[in-house]
């Protein structure tokens, strides 16, 4: 195997499906990279499967720290003719979760679908989905490629390592997160520090700082999640009203179970008076190790929660909305909320 050999083989043989249309099938073997693989607007990519073909950056061979293996750029166009990527494993060059680049990553793109791709030691990200192709985030980021990247689909992935396993940023739209595995993250499980009308459904996270870490969000659905071994469960924040000139709202946390050793659900995560959450529904959760904890959110409906008997409803004097039947304590309660009843500890009955 050569890094050098293998890399014009491949790079060759994505130039030339791209070229002519078709799908591409990836051999079975064990691939080696001394730079980034680059993908074209409408290709279609397959490998034999994500445990036969593997395409690896060895780190001996890598010259340089941001790296990212795999990658769909933006220039000035949008690419919009979609993606498909499919059953292969990609090792990244950084063995140390280091914040050096992702994985995968794509830029710009209105319809994509990724499912069965297995990232390791992706560094910064597994598999990172951007809504603009102009340099690293920064929540000032002026671009016009802000909400260019819509409709798509991660599904049946694998991320091992690196700092975090999914993330979904630059103000990306209508993207379906679905039964993927994250194991061992040194920071998030999933990060959507910028997106709009997503859904994160049965996925499972399993050792990070935070199971799925949201920020500045509209429309997002966190349903049917599992997230164990984690500090936190969920943390959430929110668009600054007034740099960014809009509030987060409709955010649903259901039917997920986490395990965690702090708060199991809390929005104080770079929180402030000014970037907060309107419309929060949490239900039908369970819940292991950690409160709820709220200090910001407004409209909250918090019911049906079932707790370990060790934890707690938690909110502050600013959140709003409505708590009830929950089987765990109601503790500093705000003025703003609502007590429907029946909230009680399990350990009483």
């Amino acid at each position: 195997m050569d890094p050098v050999t293998d890399q014009e083989r491949l790079q060759r043989f994505i130039d030339d499906i791209a070229t002519d249309g078709i799908i591409g099938v990836i051999d079975a073997g064990h691939w080696l990279l001394h730079r980034t693989l680059q993908l074209h607007d409408g290709i279609r990519l397959c490998g034999r499967g994500m445990n036969r073909t593997i395409i690896e950056a060895r780190t001996e061979d890598w010259q340089h720290d941001d790296y990212t293996l795999m990658g769909l750029g933006v220039n000035n166009h949008l690419n919009e003719n979609g993606i498909f990527l499919s059953d292969f494993n990609l090792i990244g060059a950084d063995k140390s979760a280091t914040r050096n680049g992702a994985a995968l990553q794509l830029n710009g793109i209105n319809d994509f679908s990724l499912e069965r791709i297995k990232v390791v030691d992706g560094s910064d990200a597994g598999i990172r989905i951007a809504g603009y192709g102009v340099g690293r985030f920064t929540n000032d980021i002026t671009s016009n490629f802000w909400n260019s990247t819509k409709r798509g689909k991660i599904r049946g992935c694998i991320a091992v390592r690196g700092s975090l396993g999914i993330e979904l940023e630059g103000g990306v739209e209508g993207v379906l997160v679905e039964g993927n595995h994250i194991h061992d993250s040194a920071l998030h499980g999933i990060r959507l520090p910028s997106a709009y009308d997503c859904i994160l459904l049965a996925n499972h996270v399993s050792g990070a700082r935070n199971g799925i870490w949201i920020d500045r969000h509209r429309g997002i659905h966190v349903l049917h999640n599992t997230a164990t071994r984690v500090e936190r469960g969920c943390v959430y924040g929110g668009f600054n009203r007034h740099r960014d000139g809009e509030i987060s709202q409709g955010l649903w946390i259901i039917g997920n179970r986490f395990q965690a050793s702090r708060s199991t659900i809390t929005d104080a995560y770079h929180g402030s008076p000014d970037k907060f959450t309107h419309i929060v529904k949490i239900k039908d959760n369970i819940l292991e190790g950690g409160n709820i904890r709220l200090l910001w959110s407004r409209r909250v409906d918090i019911q049906g929660n079932d707790g370990d008997g060790g934890n707690a409803i938690i909110t502050s004097h600013q959140v709003s909305g409505r708590v009830g039947n929950n089987a765990m304590r109601l503790l500093n309660r705000s003025p703003l909320i609502r007590d429907l009843g029946s909230n009680f500890n399990l350990s009483d009955t």
